[in-house]
């Protein structure tokens, strides 16, 4: 119990640290006059994901080891994205990935390439948090989670996975 609760505390502040990092680089950007990468939070995403107009492509920029366990719903992965772009273009991209560093970096290069793109900070451990549904690769539904680094806390509704690990043993 008390391995997990350090774990748990740990993994919530360097989620803390990352908002509190990319914000600061954000506004750093801004004062530059770079242009400005939105921050959406699980609700927008959520109710973005579901809505019966214009979906938004939900881009997943996490590693193959992570998005081969599971991903949210209705997500491509970054490869995905980038070989069928073309046709994707004209849509909105929201971009994801554990805590929302790599998916920050991928939405500011898009917004710099005139795409209208933004970050899913909470990414998949916010998804997880509000407890909403994930998908297997193969469009499945499923509750194994990849959460990137063990000291992340999931709900015990999901099962933490690795490649070739179950149930967190790492």
């Amino acid at each position: 119990m008390k391995g997990s609760l350090t774990r748990s505390t740990t993994g919530d502040w360097v989620v803390r640290l990352c908002d509190s990092g990319f914000g600061a680089i954000e506004r750093v950007r801004r004062w530059l006059g770079r242009p400005h990468v939105e921050t959406w939070s699980t609700s927008e995403v959520h109710s973005q994901m579901t809505s019966e107009t214009s979906k938004p492509v939900l881009v997943d920029v996490r590693s193959l080891a992570e998005h081969s366990i599971s991903r949210i719903p209705g997500a491509i992965t970054q490869a995905e994205y980038e070989a069928d772009a073309d046709s994707l273009a004209g849509r909105p991209v929201i971009a994801y990935c554990t805590v929302g560093g790599r998916s920050y970096l991928y939405a500011r290069k898009l917004v710099a390439a005139g795409i209208d793109a933004v970050n899913y900070r909470e990414g998949i451990l916010g998804w997880c948090r509000a407890e909403l549904p994930l998908e297997s690769p193969d469009k499945q539904p499923t509750v194994a989670v990849h959460p990137y680094w063990r000291i992340f806390r999931v709900p015990d509704s999901y099962e933490v996975k690795t490649n070739g690990s179950l149930n967190g043993e790492w």
